[in-house]
């Protein structure tokens, strides 16, 4: 009964178990995973019809890929974490200031003080002398220039 039902639907596990993990080879292996714990609990088998047979393969397809993935995550320890964060850190103020360049630079300025000293919009638009609406404007200009213009991933 269990064979039949895997020849059945073994396609559909396949691309089940495919959409989890991406690679055609560890989706086959997370089947026969299944598969092989299906064998080893046959008897379990005896009192289900194919539909909840089925549905069984694929409970055990999640949870065999969540296992794997649970297994297979890296844990880096590091006995210096400042050294890690230092690193990150300059490189996202590299990144953040070679995407602003290609703002004016009144726009630029605005950035500056939205996502670096955390300012909102009345307090933005009290130094620059506009109302909070025109700063927020201004804001959807700069986001929608970053995002249009200017700056290509490489």
């Amino acid at each position: 009964m269990i064979y039949n039902v895997y020849e059945q639907y073994h396609k559909e596990f396949i691309r089940y178990a495919k959409s989890l993990v991406k690679r055609k080879e560890d989706a086959f292996d997370i089947v026969q995973d299944a598969y092989v714990k299906a064998l080893e609990r046959e008897e379990m088998f005896d009192n289900m019809n194919d539909y909840e047979i089925k549905g069984w393969f694929f409970r055990v397809i999640k949870n065999t890929f969540i296992d794997n993935f649970r297994k297979n995550k890296k844990i880096v320890f590091c006995e210096d974490e400042s050294i890690i964060t230092r690193e990150i850190n300059m490189e996202t103020d590299i990144y953040f200031n070679d995407m602003i360049d290609i703002l004016p630079e009144y726009l630029k300025e605005l950035i500056k003080l939205k996502y670096i000293d955390g300012l909102n919009s009345r307090q933005i638009g009290e130094l620059q002398k506009v109302s909070p609406s025109t700063v927020r404007n201004r804001l959807s200009l700069a986001i929608n220039k970053l995002r249009d213009g200017g700056y290509v991933n490489g």
